[in-house]
């Protein structure tokens, strides 16, 4: 009979809970051409360049394409999406008899917020890109491995615009 060796011996196995962990990483999201993801996937990064360790920031040769301009018409054509879920919802809403006045406007914040989830959210973590940014051709990729966004990540990026937002609209007062 053998005597197992002690917890932490070179020679004990490792067991199957201490190889399923997993190493956290703070990355953030980026914008960058859908194109020039199609373009990395398929030939591999340009040869003979230096790469940063970040990916999709504006001088990395791996995503060339600029990007500024879509990416402030994909957010217009998001906010016009949003804005006509919101008027459309509230144009409903008032054209009830006997509603309160601000039933309608609290019905049309609820639809611009829900629309604003789902499309910045769900859609954006399915299909790597808003309704908007997929109208311009945009994307969005993770900075640490140039892979697709996690829901946690697109999730707080939702919450800091919305918390940016009402910052912003407090101190402009």
């Amino acid at each position: 009979m053998t005597i197992p060796p002690p917890p932490g011996h070179p020679h004990q196995p490792v067991t199957e809970v201490a190889s399923r962990e997993r190493v956290k990483t703070r990355f953030d999201v980026e914008s960058v051409r859908r194109r020039d993801v199609r373009r990395l996937r398929q030939y591999g990064p340009p040869p003979g360049v230096s790469f940063p360790a970040k990916h999709g920031r504006a001088s990395d040769p791996r995503y060339p394409s600029p990007s500024s301009f879509r990416f402030g018409v994909g957010f217009a054509i998001d906010l016009l999406l949003h804005l006509a879920a919101a008027v459309g919802t509230l144009g409903a809403l008032a054209g009830l008899p006997n509603v309160p006045f601000w039933y309608p406007l609290l019905g049309g914040v609820g639809a611009y917020v829900a629309l604003s989830i789902i499309n910045r959210i769900f859609v954006q973590w399915a299909f790597q890109a808003t309704v908007g940014k997929a109208l311009v051709g945009l994307c969005m990729i993770r900075d640490d491995t140039g892979g697709r966004p996690t829901l946690w990540s697109l999730t707080k990026l939702w919450l800091f615009g919305l918390f940016g937002t009402i910052v912003n609209v407090l101190t402009s007062w």
